[in-house]
């Protein structure tokens, strides 16, 4: 894939300036080039993509995914394809649909639970994992599914009322459920990272929905295509995306954002920002106390962000697909879903740790882009204490990495690496003898690669008081000032932060990007993307610092 670089130098103000280069970022970034803005999208990594990126190892022999697990709502018409059809790539990005029957293992003590698409699938397939339990399941399933899919909502409003605002555990405690179906229901809140006591019926809901309605996807290649082919469609139309590029401020000038400054001093002019970075620190860094209003002020001191992640990047010598080894689960060493979180958030991290089991290679079975044949990759995520205390840090991660020589540190870092292969092993039995390559990376690593507070994957809390009307709305007090990304009214996660890139642009725009692409609009020029080749690598493709320079050069692999 060779980029074609914008034919005229940069503008000296542009129209819209983006910090961020998360999906949000760059969907922004990519409908307002497409409808004719000048966009310069400024990522303070040497990569695009966020959460959707990936890294190599062992001499680019293997392929890790940072984020890019699991995605719901790809089927023809869903919000990814409808977002992706605008931008004409549907066909450069494809979506692998997971296995229908069990997109997803749900693993606690003593059962195993194969989560299947849609909702009656579900409800059957948990009356017959636990039988006795049949009245209760089907009040429970029916409940969730009225709040979150919007079923029978005229007829049953009190369902939203009564339930959708309460903690899921009140509801699974109220339909009389054992530990057991508790646990195998509440499997997946991983994908929040926030305690079930704590998580409004709605917010559990819509997780399952999300993924109930038309199952599970994963993107051909690897989550880095996304990043590479927005990057593409912003700087084949006259946009610019820039990595190593560190915003220190938000200008902000007679009461409205006029561009930004840069750690190092360079100012950027532009009529419109848009801040796709942390929301915190958007708003109490960037910006600045003095532009706040007191009802921010107060908002910001007392919001709490989602549960960080702990990460095991793991490569063994064997190929899972020759063992039916699932591409997903969740592997709970016990039935106290809640429990666990109460000891994380209270800083504490349990010996027993629950893990999500990613394994890229079984999930693109047509191709091996992240391991060579014979081998397979594993990403093995957890939950573990935000607070530095905790890791032993005493300085800021976001300034550099001499965290990563403390003794204890990494002492910390071994032994809760050892806890979550001890977990992972109880789905893969000899995964230690197969093992031939392990990583991990901990909070402290995610707050120092995306500058995300307390090192959180998904933002702000889905509390209540943060969900619905409550949300930061992508619209801001301060004109010309914007936001994209996890923490908006759009929510966290790749399709939802995706989504939520259009209807960022719409509101810059003042038009309903959405209605005009289900109408058929499609705003890129497909003729001026870039051709694709066999030797197409979307990991230097997204670095655009380089990618002019080397973007033709054969991805490097390493034999086995």
């Amino acid at each position: 894939m060779t980029q074609t670089p914008t034919t005229s130098p940069d503008p000296a103000v542009w129209d819209v300036v983006i910090v961020g280069a998360g999906p949000g970022g760059l969907t922004t970034g990519a409908y307002l080039a497409a409808n004719g803005k000048r966009v310069l999208v400024l990522e303070a990594n040497q990569v695009v993509g966020g959460s959707t990126q990936v890294f190599r190892r062992a001499g680019n022999k293997f392929e890790f995914d940072v984020g890019t697990h699991y995605v719901g709502e790809c089927e023809p018409g869903g919000r990814m394809q409808t977002a992706l059809a605008g931008l004409a790539l549907t066909r450069r990005i494809e979506w692998l649909r997971q296995n229908p029957d069990g997109h997803c293992r749900v693993m606690v003590p003593g059962t195993t639970f194969e989560t299947p698409t849609g909702w009656d699938a579900y409800l059957e397939r948990l009356v017959e994992t636990f039988p006795d339990e049949e009245a209760g399941l089907r009040r429970c399933v029916r409940i969730l599914r009225i709040i979150s899919a919007g079923e029978e909502p005229r007829r049953r409003p009190w369902a939203l009322l009564r339930w959708g605002v309460r903690p899921i555990t009140k509801l699974l405690d109220a339909c009389g459920l054992s530990a057991d179906a508790q646990a195998v229901i509440l499997a997946e809140n991983g994908d929040y990272t926030w305690p079930p006591h704590r998580t409004p019926a709605v917010m559990h809901g819509g997780l399952l929905h999300h993924y109930l309605q038309a199952g599970a996807y994963y993107p051909r290649g690897g989550g880095q295509v996304i990043g590479a082919h927005l990057t593409d469609v912003i700087q084949t139309h006259g946009g610019r995306v820039r990595t190593k590029a560190t915003v220190e401020r938000i200008l902000i000038e007679d009461g409205r954002a006029a561009g930004v400054r840069l750690v190092g001093g360079e100012e950027i002019r532009s009529e419109v920002v848009v801040s796709a970075a942390d929301f915190k620190k958007t708003w109490a860094e960037l910006v600045g106390d003095e532009h706040l209003t007191r009802r921010l002020r107060r908002r910001l001191r007392d919001l709490e962000m989602t549960l960080p992640m702990f990460a095991v990047y793991v490569a063994l010598d064997v190929d899972l697909r020759e063992r039916d080894t699932p591409p997903l689960a969740w592997v709970w060493p016990n039935h106290d879903v809640d429990g666990y979180y109460r000891e994380v958030a209270a800083g504490r991290c349990p010996e027993q740790m629950p893990v999500g089991i990613s394994c890229p290679t079984a999930k693109d079975p047509h191709g091996t882009h992240s391991a060579p044949p014979g081998y397979s990759t594993l990403e093995l995520v957890s939950f573990a204490p935000k607070e530095h205390a905790f890791w032993n840090v005493d300085s800021d991660p976001t300034q550099g990495a001499g965290y990563g020589r403390d003794e204890q540190y990494r002492q910390l870092k071994a032994e809760l690496t050892e806890r979550v292969l001890d977990t992972a092993s109880m789905m893969i039995p000899d995964l230690r003898e197969r093992m031939v390559f392990c990583e991990a990376s901990t909070p402290i690593t995610q707050e120092r690669f995306t500058l995300a507070t307390d090192g959180s994957c998904y933002g702000i809390a889905p509390l209540m008081k943060n969900l619905g009307p409550f949300r930061p709305r992508v619209t801001t007090h301060v004109p010309g000032l914007f936001l994209a990304g996890g923490s908006t009214e759009f929510l966290f996660g790749i399709n939802a932060t995706i989504w939520g890139g259009m209807g960022t642009a719409s509101a810059i725009l003042g038009r309903d990007l959405v209605q005009e692409v289900r109408d058929g609009a499609v705003f890129v020029d497909e003729s001026r993307l870039t051709e694709i080749t066999e030797d197409f690598d979307p990991l230097l493709a997204s670095k655009p610092g380089s990618v002019i320079r080397r973007a033709a050069r054969r991805r490097p692999r390493v034999d086995a």
